[in-house]
C-alpha cells in the first residue's frame, strides 16, 4: 500500500524499504496481538514461535528446491550423457564433401567440408572431445561448426586442430546411433588453395561456402571511406540459433532499408596461444584491409 501510493521508480524503492522495516514489524506484531487476544493468552514467546514458523513455511521449502537444483540438473546431465554414451556404434551415416582449402587473400587461409545428411536421420547432439572429455557443443562456442538442418558445416583455419566430434542421431525408426568424425590433418596439407569469393547481391551476399554465424560479421557504408560492421547474433524474421550457418543466397530481409551490404569480415579465434585473427572483404575492390589481431 506504502509503494503503490508513490508515483514514478521510487515506488519501487519504498515497496524493498517497507518489505524488510515495515514487513516485519507488521508480521510480528500481529502475532503478537493476536495471540494476546486468545484464551488462555499466548506467551510471547509462543506467539513469536508461531510468526517465525510461518515464515519457515514460506521460505525453507523454495531454499531447498533453489538448493536441489544444482544436484539435480548434474544428475540429469548425467543420465541424457549416459543414454547417449551407450547408442549403438554404427558408421557415419553422412555423405562427407571434400574437404577445400580457400586463401583468404592475404589474412590467412581456411579448411572447409560439408557432411551432408541422409533423409530420415535427425542429429540429437555432436559432442567435441576437449582435454579426453566428450562435451556437448550446445554448450559451448563452437564457431569451426554450424548446422542448417541436420547437415553439419565444418570451417578451421589452416595450421590449427579440428577437434574430433561424436554424431549422436535417430534414424526413421527412432534408433539412437552414434558415430565419430575425425579428420587426417596430414592428408590436406597437399590440397592446393582457392581463393575465396563473396558474391554481392543488392539484397545479400553469396559466399563461397556455408560459414558459421559467429564467425560472420556485415558491414554497411555509413559514410564515403568508412564501413559500419554488425555481428549476426540478431535473428531476422524466420532465422533460429539452431540453423546457425550463413549459406549461399543469404539475404537481409530489410535489405531495401539497410542498403545493400558493402563489406564482409571473417573473424577467428583459434585456442590460445594463438592469436585471433580476421579477414575483411570490400563489395568494391573485394580485397581484404590487413588482417587485425
Amino acid at each position: 500500500m506504502p509503494a503503490r501510493s508513490i508515483a514514478g521508480p521510487e515506488a519501487l524503492a519504498a515497496f524493498y524499504i517497507a518489505l524488510f522495516t515495515l514487513g516485519p514489524m507488521v508480521w510480528f506484531g500481529l502475532h503478537l496481538l493476536t495471540g494476546a487476544l486468545q484464551s488462555p493468552r499466548f506467551t510471547r514467546g509462543e506467539s513469536t514461535g508461531l510468526a517465525v514458523s510461518g515464515l519457515a513455511i514460506l521460505i525453507v521449502p523454495p531454499l531447498i528446491v533453489g538448493m536441489a537444483q544444482g544436484p539435480i540438473f548434474m544428475v540429469s546431465n548425467q543420465m541424457k550423457a549416459r543414454g547417449f554414451e551407450q547408442a549403438e556404434q554404427a558408421p557415419l551415416p553422412h555423405t562427407l564433401l571434400p574437404v577445400q582449402r580457400f586463401r583468404l587473400n592475404d589474412a590467412g587461409e581456411l579448411y572447409t567440408q560439408t557432411l551432408r545428411a541422409p533423409a530420415g536421420l535427425h542429429i540429437e547432439r555432436v559432442s567435441a572431445l576437449i582435454g579426453g572429455h566428450w562435451s556437448d557443443t550446445a554448450t559451448m562456442t563452437h564457431a569451426y561448426l554450424c548446422r542448417q538442418g541436420d547437415d553439419l558445416h565444418l570451417a578451421w583455419p589452416v595450421g590449427s586442430e579440428l577437434m574430433p566430434l561424436r554424431i549422436h542421431w535417430r534414424d526413421n525408426q527412432d534408433t539412437r546411433y552414434q558415430a565419430e568424425y575425425r579428420v587426417d590433418a596430414a592428408s590436406l596439407a597437399a590440397l592446393p588453395p582457392q581463393a575465396f569469393k563473396v558474391a554481392w547481391r543488392d539484397d545479400g551476399i553469396d559466399l563461397p561456402v556455408p560459414m558459421a554465424r559467429e564467425l560472420v560479421q556485415l558491414g554497411w557504408r555509413n559514410a564515403p571511406d568508412a564501413l559500419h560492421y554488425r555481428s549476426l547474433h540478431m535473428l531476422q524474421p524466420g532465422e533460429t540459433f539452431k540453423n546457425d550457418c550463413v549459406m549461399a543466397g543469404y539475404r537481409r530481409v530489410a535489405w531495401q532499408q539497410e542498403g545493400p551490404i558493402a563489406g564482409v569480415i571473417l573473424r577467428f579465434n583459434p585456442p590460445p596461444p594463438a592469436p585471433p585473427w580476421q579477414a575483411e572483404f570490400h563489395r568494391e575492390a573485394e580485397l581484404p584491409s590487413p588482417s587485425a589481431p
